[in-house]
């Protein structure tokens, strides 16, 4: 049961439209036939009624981004420990060695994901046609910095050509490729690292997170173009199927400016852009990033083997440098940002804390 002070908290979530619903039926109560205990125990059970009402609709909105907040900000992909993959010649004999740093995945507030970017994602819903592929755009969000991540759903009767990590047959060719621009724009591209959502995944249809930052500030009232190329044997590229898809314009989720010296960075819940002005910062090396909140916590977005952001991209000046999160961050409780690079010769440490 709830106790008072509980129900007047939850009541004050109550629709208006509801309380409307349960004033009416509170009107027909109202006349002196009824006694006033009676009356007393009818306003109770129609200000119930509007409460399960309100609650219920509360429910249905916390639960209405789940499977996006898990796939973006949640385990719904899976981390990885550090490794190193060996790169061989014809003859079998190794050549070098690649090492991959480890990725975190972290469980998501839906509650707390829900209040801080709920209104800014698009559920777009939108699907275009290319051969025997069908993609739809399902959910999208799009931060100031032009920085974010949207969800694909893609069938194939025939077969997708995708396994549960991302990869194509054996000896295969990839299926499809895509693209992403700012809306009209053919020549400026983002970087995008997409991702497999393992859940309700089979031969004919995936679910894709796709993570994207910009090389150059978007346009502030222009949506993105999503295009996708299927594969075509003995065709050439220009003639191959194309599906595009638009990730609507509409109000960018905001960012929060800290700032030191010679370096400001402009952070969201979805990601983080940091602008270095000073001449020994603009071609610096980023070695470590943490992200502090007031309550003492951290986010580690990159240290040493480990990155745990998805996808990042530098401007051609080398100022500007964005991260798209991996984990929902709470950039409101953001109370400074500690970051550590090196001269391009890596002969010297240089630290800033922002604030």
């Amino acid at each position: 049961m709830l106790n008072s002070e509980k129900t007047i908290l939850a009541i004050n979530d109550v629709d208006d439209s509801q309380l409307e619903s349960a004033r009416e039926m509170l009107g027909y109560w109202t006349d002196n036939t009824v006694s006033y205990s009676a009356k007393k125990h009818m306003i109770s059970v129609a200000l119930a009624a509007a409460l399960i009402l309100g609650l219920s609709a509360m429910a249905y909105a916390l639960g209405l981004h789940s499977g996006f907040f898990n796939a973006v900000f949640g385990k719904g992909i899976k981390g990885h420990d550090a490794f190193q993959v060996e790169i061989q010649d014809e003859n079998g004999n190794t050549v070098k060695t690649e090492h991959y740093p480890a990725v975190e995945r972290v469980d998501v507030d839906e509650e707390l994901a829900e209040a801080l970017t709920g209104e800014y994602i698009s559920s777009v819903g939108q699907s275009a046609i290319a051969g025997n592929y069908t993609f739809t755009l399902q959910e999208a969000i799009l931060d100031e910095n032009g920085i974010g991540a949207f969800t694909v759903h893609v069938y194939n009767p025939d077969g997708h050509q995708l396994d549960q990590n991302g990869n194509y047959s054996p000896g295969g060719q990839q299926p499809f490729s895509w693209r992403l621009s700012p809306e009209g724009d053919e020549v400026q591209f983002l970087d995008v690292r997409d991702y497999i959502i393992p859940e309700n995944f089979s031969t004919t249809e995936a679910n894709i997170v796709f993570y994207f930052t910009p090389f150059t500030p978007l346009p502030e009232n222009k949506g993105l173009t999503l295009c996708f190329s299927i594969f075509t044997e003995n065709a050439d590229f220009t003639q191959w199927p194309k599906a595009e898809l638009t990730i609507p314009a509409r109000e960018k989720l905001p960012c929060r400016k800290l700032v030191s010296d010679g370096i400001t960075a402009d952070i969201s819940s979805v990601g983080l852009m940091l602008h270095e002005e000073s001449p020994d910062l603009i071609n610096s090396i980023s070695e470590s990033i943490r992200i502090v909140f007031s309550d003492g916590s951290e986010y580690t977005l990159m240290a040493k083997g480990m990155v745990n952001f998805s996808v990042a991209s530098v401007s051609s000046d080398h100022q500007n440098s964005y991260y798209s999160f991996n984990r929902l961050c709470d950039a409101e409780n953001v109370v400074e940002i500690r970051w550590t690079g090196t001269d391009l010769f890596g002969s010297q440490t240089i630290t800033r804390t922002l604030k």
